[in-house]
C-alpha cells in the first residue's frame, strides 16, 4: 500500500460557503480518511457564470474552514487574473498532480457529475485523481439515469472499497453517500435580498461577513 498522503480537491464558486459544503468537507475526510482537504475557489468560470470578487470568497472560505486539515488555494484565482484564463479542473489537477507523489481525490457532486462529459478534457481527468461522487439524492448511483457516456465512465471506473483508493494513485470513482441537505448559493442570495432569516444555512462568521461587505 502507498504511503502517499491522500488530499481531497474540493473546487466551486462558494458564493457564498454554506453549511452544505462545509458538511460535505467534513463528510468526504471521514469516510475516506483523508490526510488535507483543499478547497479551491473558482477564478473565472468556465460556464460563463457571474461570481462575486475572489478575494470576499477566498475571506468567507478562510472563516469557515480554520482547522489545520483544511487548506483554501487561491490557484484558480491567480490564473484568471489573466483575461484569457478560464478556470477548468483538468488544469488545476494537472498542477497538484505534477507537483507531488500524493494522492487526489477530486470531490464533486452528482448534480455536477451528470454534465461531466462537456468538461474540458474530461477523458484524462481521471488520470490524475480519483473521484469522491458525492451522492445527495434519494437513490444509489446506479439507479440514477445518466447520460450513456457517464454511465460508460462510473461502469468502467466504479470502485466501493475505500482500499482500493489507497493503493493506486488515480482512476477510480468512489461514492460517498450524504444525507440530502436543502442548502444552495443561489438559494441563500435569494434569501438575502428579501431580507428572510438565513437560519442554518451558513455558519455566523459567514453572515456577519456578507452584512458587514453588503454583499449580494
Amino acid at each position: 500500500m502507498s504511503t502517499n498522503k491522500l488530499i481531497g480537491l474540493f473546487g466551486g464558486a462558494f458564493d457564498p460557503v454554506h453549511n452544505a459544503h462545509i458538511k460535505i468537507a467534513k463528510h468526504c475526510i471521514d469516510e475516506v480518511g483523508l490526510n488535507k482537504l483543499i478547497l479551491i475557489p473558482t477564478g473565472k468560470s468556465a460556464f460563463k457564470k457571474s461570481l462575486t470578487m475572489a478575494k470576499h470568497r477566498v475571506a468567507m472560505l478562510d472563516l469557515a474552514f480554520k482547522e489545520s486539515n483544511y487548506e483554501v488555494s487561491k490557484i484558480e484565482v491567480e490564473n484568471s487574473k489573466n483575461i484569457e484564463n478560464l478556470s477548468y479542473s483538468f488544469d488545476t489537477l494537472k498542477y497538484f498532480f505534477s507537483r507531488d507523489e500524493n494522492s487526489y481525490f477530486m470531490i464533486i457532486g452528482t448534480d455536477a457529475f451528470a454534465n461531466f462529459h462537456l468538461w474540458f478534457k474530461w477523458k484524462e481527468i481521471l488520470s490524475l485523481c480519483h473521484i469522491l461522487l458525492v451522492n445527495r439524492s434519494d437513490g444509489n448511483i446506479f439507479s440514477q439515469k445518466w447520460h450513456p457516456t457517464i454511465k460508460k465512465l462510473i461502469d468502467t471506473h466504479w470502485t466501493d472499497q475505500i482500499n482500493n483508493l489507497k493503493c493506486r494513485r488515480t482512476g477510480f470513482i468512489y461514492s460517498v453517500k450524504m444525507e440530502k441537505i436543502d442548502v444552495s448559493s443561489h438559494g441563500i442570495k435569494k434569501c438575502i435580498r428579501s431580507k428572510k432569516v438565513l437560519g442554518l444555512m451558513i455558519p455566523s462568521e459567514i453572515e456577519n461577513y456578507i452584512n458587514k461587505n453588503s454583499l449580494y
